[in-house]
């Protein structure tokens, strides 16, 4: 068993399950999937020994694990991924043309390679910002940036189509 007390397992749960829910949720797109992937990513902290130098250590732990978790859950289910459309908040037109739109987007984020992917869900689904997504990758700042860039522009091609 893991270093920690239930009651400091229940903080963590509580200041971290609803973060994650959201992040497992942009690449499952399924609430029970989610579920399942956040009781898979704190069985994992409960039983793990590591010790975290900073809450922020602790966070990105966590964040790393559930997309983990949340794409092995996908390899085995061999389902898909979409990014629900309102995370890019662009598109100014009427509700039936932007629904159309929105769908399309989101079917053209599921077939971006999973490095453009990932950082795609993380900034504009999760609101991460560029150094909390350095930090959940663990890659650099001007690989954020350049994927989220590489990334627009891939679906700016594609929503001209």
């Amino acid at each position: 068993m893991g270093n920690l007390s239930r009651q400091a397992f229940e903080e963590k749960y509580n200041l971290y399950s609803q973060e994650l829910m959201n992040i497992s949720y942009g690449y499952t797109r399924n609430k029970e999937d989610s579920l399942d992937v956040i009781q898979n990513v704190f069985y994992k902290l409960f039983n793990c020994n590591k010790s975290f130098l900073t809450p922020s250590d602790e966070k990105y732990w966590l964040i790393r694990v559930t997309i983990n978790e949340s794409k092995d859950l996908l390899r085995k289910r061999n389902r898909v991924t979409i990014v629900d459309g309102d995370v890019i908040d662009v598109l100014h037109e009427d509700d039936e043309k932007k629904d159309d739109r929105l769908l399309k987007l989101a079917e053209k984020v599921k077939e971006l390679p999973e490095r453009y992917k990932s950082v795609i869900i993380l900034h504009y689904y999760d609101s991460l910002s560029i150094k909390d997504i350095v930090n959940s990758l663990r890659i650099s700042e001007s690989a954020v940036k350049k994927r989220l860039e590489r990334a627009r522009e891939m679906l700016k091609k594609e929503m001209e189509e």
